[in-house]
């Protein structure tokens, strides 16, 4: 090609600039002019096109190459409509040219140069073929007998047309992809033709020339087959399953083939994994049934077992990993199939499946284990596969192997195991590996739970022998007394991994329909648990879940539960020789609250076995709990929630409210000497130390014991509000004496013993919420510690949460040691967790204690004056909790008749300052966002946290409002809301605002709340302005100008934007002046609008209709629909569509009265009738 002087020296400015742009030396200067003269060349020259062939030259660098190629590229996709057909042809042949000779041998040319050349060709296949291009496949098909180089790049012309058209679906013109999707469907038999002919014949010549030991074209076919491979990956995921399977499955056989050659095996497994993941009807699938025959299944495991023989690298895992997917897939199509095709049943090489599944499921990866788990989960729970005499043989061996892989061992930094190896290479870090694991150990146990159900005889023996081994072991080594385990410890390993497989088992093998154990049995292994003795901490608190899991029996044999509560009780007393109150280990305090926790788990398990023994329990407690150097406050009050949880099981009225008298006792007590500290924030701040240096150690510190008994105070308030609850059974209610009144609808409204009992305690409680309110007062503020100025702060796990951070723990795990507070840390955790459990409390009053909480005399006032006080000074994260945790399910359980007395006035006081709020806080926030100096990606931890918490503050605003206007039974509540001018006001404009505010989320939230607020205005139209029906509209499509880019906000907005103008446009006129002020909109388009959506006549709603309505709105905001960043500014591609490439239409018949031949229609009636055939016409 001859080159003009001109096109020469652009090029060598071109080579020169790209060359500045990748040098890291030059100055920012510099690199931008370069930049802006590629650029320039690219939109404007018009020489780019010669520059473009001229740069490509095989004898350039490969960068310089690259941009030739680039510019040949942007003409073709974004110039291609305004060449003319000489410059078309001129770009067309000399493209072709470049395939041909304008590259460097396959072995040596740079990936991303080859790239470009084929895309070259797949654009202009876009604009061209195959109307005006039909002898494309012809020239591809000579250029690849030309050699390798050709073939290579032929086979990524076919890669990424498909790619384009089929896999991602990126084409601008819906037409023109739907014209590529037919030629390649109608070619798709030559097309397959050629890549197995491909693979065929270069893998002939790959074995020939490997004989010779000549290696460099070795390697050029070799390259080609992989390329053919890649290639057929993109193509089986959508084409014909008979190209698939045609020849009698000769693709199958040629990758199953494939699979032993080291070079080819990792791309002959990909597209194998992507044939046997085929979606679709059924019948399709089918053929992979032939993949269980013995010739492939042979192959494939005699593969999988050269991989696992070989050195681990990651090539060779990779394949691994894939073949394992294979087989899973495999699998599941035969779930798919088996029952549901007729003749489809158990394959003749299942056991072999199965076997090999087995060896997989055994596999030291983690990953590869993870693969089979879901497929053992499928078969167990397949409708007919269980019933297979094969599945239930490999049982046994099955729950061997899986109960290995649930032990907790395999970390990237330790060599405890041969997993670690495999888990250096597939996880960063211990923590990412910590998360897969218990991960896939949840999945473990859910699949065992399957099993329990399927083959409830084999689990269960083996889980017994399991752990009769396991204490004879322990008992032959005595190791559990030499020396205390650590985490990391095989010894507890075991048992803890016995533990979950066991409680695991339990749970399911007594809900199975035949086989169930024995009460001797069961009393048998109850009797090893509560015999065997440790003083190691963390082999008892496994012991204490192997009780658990064994629990069940003792409805067979109630005899025992004294043994099995003494267990329990001498667990949560447990000690280590030296060890006191203050200096218990980690693992001391874990089984203690193990102990703790179990009590209340057996206690709403099973009730009704642990009620003959509640004196029994009541006392052991109260023994424990006078003794000051026995338990915890934490311990106390988790142990009286066990009690309160049987204690409902009365179903005694006065019985009941007397024990929660006797358990509420202390507090009243301690509530009382309470009231001066609480009648201040500085008398409170005095009180808890809080104006006071901290105090170092934590056993001098006397204000730590002020904090103390609040918390137990609180936490023991808490607990019987959640824990007493009065039956849900009307009749037991009533026989009890828990009725308290009858509306007149028939309602029943019950009483909760603990309600004589809290009620006069929520007077302290409302004093103390106050204080926390007041406590962030400037004058309280500056009487603060400096020891304590950051105690207000969030806790730094809660903080962690919020980021989405991991929590560090810097402690040695092997080092069991007490972990001991700093006075800021303590101080933190008082002030946090005593402010959201008064909450809870408060919360979790209104369903509790029901209709006398919310008829209390003077409940509005104490709110309004203490939880909603000073609401200005708190931060976002201290208003999050009285949001969620407090006014939420305190507004969804209010009985209707308490709304005009209790929520109005709340609401009244809320909503206002709620809109001021967020409106103050979003404008803050929008200001920096649009003033460039906020960043999405801001290393600010701060800015970062304040943004987060607007975000989650304004959802759960949102989520409040929909309880208030849609939750409460027939809508009652939000008509009456509406119905108050100052709480509709506020409540309708946060809404509106919340449709723009920079949080898709919450907007998406509010949109369904808007749409029902709307409806319901409509009815009240008199209270409405047309400015304010105007600002309704403005608000949804500033919301659609915000929010457009994404895709959920984009639809929902339009089909509130639409009901809005359906709703209000016959009342209010005005509206569409909103719609005419709109970029490109003219009163023609608005009166065409109205005319399809306002029509009288129109047929009655449809999903079909609305979705015309729903477009022609599109059409008419579109211009104002946001749109990403990153899509803001994108050169627009445009395809234009060619003449359709279908066969002629058919001949349309003529029309009866168009024609004046007899058609025979007076013979239809005419007196031959019977005689002849009627219906017959002659045309």
């Amino acid at each position: 090609m001859d080159v003009s002087s001109q096109v020469a020296e652009m090029a060598g400015q071109l080579a020169q600039a790209v060359n500045t742009t990748m040098d890291p030396t030059v100055p920012h200067a510099v690199r931008l002019a370069s930049y802006n003269l590629l650029e320039k060349v690219k939109e404007e020259s018009e020489v780019a096109v010669g520059c473009g062939f001229h740069m490509a030259h095989p004898a350039k660098e490969p960068v310089v190459r690259h941009l030739g190629l680039q510019l040949l590229e942007h003409t073709i996709k974004y110039k291609w409509n305004d060449l003319s057909v000489q410059q078309k042809v001129f770009i067309k042949e000399n493209t072709m040219q470049l395939v041909t000779d304008g590259t460097l041998d396959l072995l040596t040319e740079q990936l991303y140069v080859k790239d470009k050349v084929s895309r070259l060709v797949v654009e202009m296949m876009k604009r061209e073929w195959p109307q005006q291009w039909p002898g494309l496949l012809d020239e591809l098909h000579a250029l690849s007998k030309r050699g390798p180089t050709q073939t290579e790049l032929v086979l990524f012309v076919f890669l990424r047309i498909a790619e384009d058209v089929a896999t991602l679906q990126n084409l601008e013109s819906n037409q023109r992809r739907r014209d590529l999707y037919q030629a390649m469907t109608a070619n798709m038999e030559s097309m397959f033709g050629f890549f197995l002919s491909l693979l065929e014949e270069n893998y002939k010549l790959y074995e020939a020339t490997m004989k010779a030991q000549n290696l460099q074209p070795a390697q050029q076919h070799c390259r080609v087959m992989q390329v053919v491979l890649m290639t057929l990956t993109v193509y089986v995921e959508w084409v014909s399953v008979q190209h698939i399977f045609a020849d009698d499955g000769k693709l199958l056989k040629s990758l199953c083939f494939l699979l032993s050659e080291d070079n080819l095996k990792m791309e002959a497994a990909e597209c194998l994994l992507q044939i046997v993941s085929r979606k679709g009807k059924l019948d399709e699938r089918r053929p992979l049934i032939l993949l269980f025959g013995k010739a492939p299944m042979s192959t494939i495991f005699a593969a999988a077992d050269r991989a696992v023989m070989g050195t681990l690298s990651e090539h060779n895992y990779r394949f691994l990993k894939t073949l394992t997917q294979v087989l899973t897939a495999l699998g599941s199509q035969l779930c798919a199939l088996w029952g549901k095709e007729a003749d489809v049943g158990e394959p003749p090489n299942f056991r072999v499946y199965l076997d090999a599944m087995l060896a997989f499921t055994g596999h030291p990866s983690l990953h590869i284990y993870n693969f089979t788990n879901g497929l053992w989960g499928q078969l167990f729970r397949h409708e007919h596969i269980p019933q297979s005499k094969t599945l239930q043989a490999v049982l046994p061996s099955w729950i061997t192997i899986v109960s290995r892989m649930v032990m907790k061992h395999g970390y990237p930094s330790k060599n405890d195991s041969e997993s670690c190896q495999y888990s250096r290479l597939d996880f960063d870090s211990d923590e990412d590996y910590s998360y897969f694991f218990y991960k896939v150990r949840s999945e473990t146990l859910e699949t065992i739970k399957a099993a329990s159900l399927l083959a409830p005889e084999t689990l269960y023996s083996f889980v017994e022998e399991w752990l009769k081994n396991q204490v004879k072991k322990a008992a032959d080594q005595g190791q559990q007394d030499k020396q205390l385990c650590n985490l990391f410890s095989p010894f507890y390993l075991e048992w803890e991994a016995l533990s979950q497989v066991l409680e695991s088992v339990m749970s399911r093998v007594m809900q199975s329909e035949g086989y169930k154990p024995t009460a001797e049995s069961g009393l048998e292994l109850l009797r090893l648990c509560l015999s065997y003795q440790t003083t190691d901490p963390l082999i008892l608190s496994t012991l204490l879940s192997c009780i658990s899991g064994l629990f069940v029996f003792i409805r067979l044999v109630p005899s025992v539960l004294p043994d099995v509560l003494n267990k329990i009780f001498s667990a949560l007393t447990f000690s280590l020789p030296g060890q006191t109150k203050d200096s218990r280990s980690r693992a001391v305090k874990n089984v203690r609250r193990h102990g703790c926790s179990l009590m209340v788990k057996i206690a709403r398990s099973y009730p009704d076995i642990l009620l003959e023994a509640f004196d029994f329990i009541n006392g052991v407690v109260d023994s424990l709990s006078h003794n000051p150097q026995e338990l915890s406050q934490m311990e106390k009050v988790t142990l009286q929630e066990s009690l309160m949880i049987i204690n409902n099981h009365f179903h005694n009225f006065e019985k009941q409210s007397t024990f929660i008298g006797k358990v509420l006792g202390p507090v009243s007590e301690i509530w009382l000497n309470m009231k001066q500290p609480f009648s201040s924030p500085l008398d409170f701040m005095s009180f808890v130390g809080l104006d006071k240096a901290p105090v170092e150690p934590s056993e001098n510190d006397v204000n730590g014991q002020n904090r103390a008994q609040i918390i137990f105070c609180v936490n023991l308030i808490m607990a019987v509000i959640k824990r007493s609850e009065f039956p849900t059974d009307t009749d037991v209610a009533e026989r009890g004496g828990f009725i308290l009144e009858r509306s007149d609808s028939g309602a029943v409204f019950c009483r909760n013993p603990a309600t004589p009992h809290v009620m006069p305690l929520l007077h302290q409680l409302f004093c103390l919420v106050r204080l926390f309110n007041a406590l962030w007062h400037p004058e309280a503020l500056a009487c603060v510690s400096p020891g304590y100025s950051k105690a207000h702060n969030l806790p730094e796990a809660e903080r962690n949460n919020i980021l989405g951070l991991a929590t560090i723990n810097s402690s040695d795990p092997c080092i069991d040691s007490p972990k001991v507070q700093q006075p800021l840390e303590r101080m933190q955790f008082f002030l946090s967790m005593m402010h959201d459990n008064c909450y809870h409390i408060l919360g979790n009053a209104g369903v509790s204690l029901g209709l006398q909480f919310y008829q209390h005399p003077h409940l509005t006032d104490y709110l309004v004056h203490s939880s909603l006080a000073n609401l200005h000074l708190i931060p976002d994260y201290r208003l999050r909790p009285i949001i969620r945790t407090f006014l939420k399910p305190f507004i969804q359980w209010c009985p209707p008749q308490c709304y005009q007395t209790v929520l109005l006035p709340i609401l009244n006081h809320l909503c206002p300052f709620m809109l001021d709020r967020l409106s103050t806080r979003w404008g803050h926030l929008t200001s920096l966002i649009e003033s460039g100096s906020y960043e999405e990606e801001n290393t600010d931890t701060q800015e970062m946290l304040e943004d987060l918490l607007i975000r989650m503050l304004t959802r759960e605003y949102v989520d409040l409002l929909k309880v208030v206007l849609i939750g409460g039974p027939r809508g009652d509540l939000g008509q009456l809301v509406l119905g108050c001018d100052t709480i509709c006001q506020a409540i309708v404009t946060t809404l509106l605002k919340v449709l723009w505010w920079q949080d898709s989320g919450a907007c998406l939230k509010a949109v369904g709340v808007v749409g029902q607020v709307l409806r319901w205005l409509v009815g009240e139209g008199q209270h409405l302005s047309p400015d304010a029906v105007r600002q309704v509209l403005l608000a949804v499509l500033q919301g659609l100008h915000t929010h457009g880019q994404h895709d959920a906000n984009q639809s929902a907005l339009l089909s509130l934007g639409l009901a809005t103008y359906e709703l209000f446009r016959p009342h209010f006129p005005n509206i569409r002046e909103v719609l005419l002020g709109l970029p490109g909109v003219s009163a023609e388009d608005v009166q065409r609008f109205e005319e399809k959506i306002l029509n009288p006549n129109a047929a009655a709603k449809s999903s079909k209709t609305e979705k015309i309505k729903k477009d022609n709105f599109k059409k008419l905001v579109i211009e104002i629909v946001g749109r990403n960043v990153g899509q803001a500014f994108k050169k627009e591609v445009h395809m234009n569509n060619l003449p359709p490439m279908f066969k002629n239409p058919r001949p349309k018949q003529p029309r009866v009265d168009d024609t004046d031949a007899d058609i025979g229609l007076c013979s239809l009636f005419g007196p031959d009738l019977a005689e002849s055939n009627g219906h017959q016409a002659t045309f």
